[in-house]
């Protein structure tokens, strides 16, 4: 099973080159594929065919000279488009010559790896009108279907491409994926991995990484791998910290009966998504047990709600009836993007009299530490540290923590 959020280089859905025309204005000139992208339809002509219709977002393709010579990006309603329009002065018919070579995206898709593909290009279709009028010539700019063919079917299929324009300029790009900063590995946290990390270890690795790669199963949190691994727990929060960074891995939390559940808006989507109907049955049904149909699972997860332990909710479904593996149910939720947990975060309550309970956990109860972060540093489970709040409290239990207030969030 894969996550949601897997990271792939975003597919080039058309590529344009568009021109100011001294008679027509904005236009298209080239595109690939040919017909994707319409101007003013025609009468009776359903726009819906086209990815989008071009001169809604013309202005923004060939925008005013305040805007020329940076990386201009746009919407539409289901499409991205990045560019880096130009405009050159000289011995043109208005003076000056605007130009403009797009990408066209889906609209959810991350643009970064593409910024300096779309520069580039830009400089060297910049060069080589300087030099010898290729973009502004007729007969010289007859080139261009050829250049924007190339670039599509060379970027979508290999991610770089060569393309020789004249015998002194060229194209050469290569496309690289730009990974944002993971965020910081805490003790508590539980990689899971999203790809075979065993397959890919290599003789080379790193010593510490490849005895923190045999201990990722998705149960174990940071803190015990480092014990299994018997390394030291910076290196094998460093080592986790790699692994993010290149998104082979992701974290959830540590899974507990006590654990708590609540749907997110994006199930209202996600549950008709065919890969996740298909994937979630045969992954939290336990080995030998028939697999329960999609409804009956999408009704298990509407049932998880703030304020309702996960063991409160197996009591009252009778979950382990029905064959399901409990820990993977919840975190097949997480991983996929529509279960988020709840967390308890104990405040200790201000008052003039002194704490009856003197354990040094009385100084992370501000509301800034929730309970697995607390599990996690004393080694406890939830039982005996719910013990523990109710005494630092003084509170009398069932629910009763005294002056200690949970908040769940």
């Amino acid at each position: 099973m894969t996550s949601d959020g897997d990271s792939f280089l975003p597919r080039i859905q058309s590529v344009f080159y568009a021109t100011f025309d001294d008679k027509k204005g904005r236009k298209i000139v080239y595109q690939v594929p040919e017909g994707l992208i319409g101007a003013s339809p025609l009468p009776g002509e359903s726009i819906s065919k086209y990815l989008f219709n071009f001169n809604d977002i013309s202005k923004y393709v060939i925008p005013p000279p305040a805007l020329c010579g940076r990386l201009v990006t746009c919407a539409t309603r289901n499409h991205r488009l990045i560019g880096y329009p130009v405009e050159l002065r000289g011995k043109y018919e208005r003076v000056y010559f605007r130009c403009n070579l797009c990408f066209v995206f889906e609209r959810q898709a991350d643009l970064s790896c593409y910024e300096p593909i779309i520069r580039k290009i830009a400089r060297v279709f910049t060069a080589c009108e300087e030099e010898s009028g290729f973009l502004s010539s007729p007969q010289k700019s007859a080139a261009i279907p050829a250049i924007l063919e190339q670039l599509y079917e060379d970027l979508n299929s290999y991610s770089e491409t060569s393309i020789s324009i004249d015998a002194f300029n060229s194209i050469e790009l290569k496309i690289f994926p730009f990974y944002p900063n993971p965020t910081p590995v805490k003790d508590w946290m539980v990689p899971v991995a999203l790809i075979n990390l065993s397959r890919r270890i290599e003789p080379n690795w790193d010593l510490t990484m490849v005895k923190v790669c045999e201990h990722i199963d998705g149960v174990n949190h940071v803190s015990r791998i480092a014990h299994l691994a018997d390394c030291d727990l910076d290196l094998a929060r460093e080592a986790i910290s790699h692994l993010l960074y290149y998104q082979v891995i992701m974290m959830i939390d540590i899974f507990q009966y006590s654990n708590m559940y609540t749907l997110r808006k994006s199930v209202q989507w996600l549950a008709d998504e065919p890969h996740v109907k298909d994937e979630c049955g045969p992954y939290v049904t336990r080995t030998g047990k028939p697999v329960p149909d999609w409804p009956k699972l999408l009704h298990l997860y509407s049932r998880l709600k703030v304020g309702k332990t996960v063991f409160e909710w197996m009591q009252e479904h009778d979950v382990l009836d029905d064959g399901i593996d409990v820990r993977r149910f919840t975190s097949f939720g997480v991983i996929k993007g529509f279960l988020r947990r709840v967390h308890r975060w104990p405040i200790l309550l201000k008052s003039s009299e002194s704490p009856s309970n003197g354990h040094t956990m009385l100084t992370l109860l501000d509301g800034e530490h929730h309970t697995d972060e607390l599990c996690s540093k004393f080694e406890v489970g939830w039982p005996l540290l719910e013990q523990w709040l109710i005494a630092a409290g003084d509170g009398k239990g069932d629910g009763d923590y005294g002056r200690v207030a949970i908040i769940h969030r």
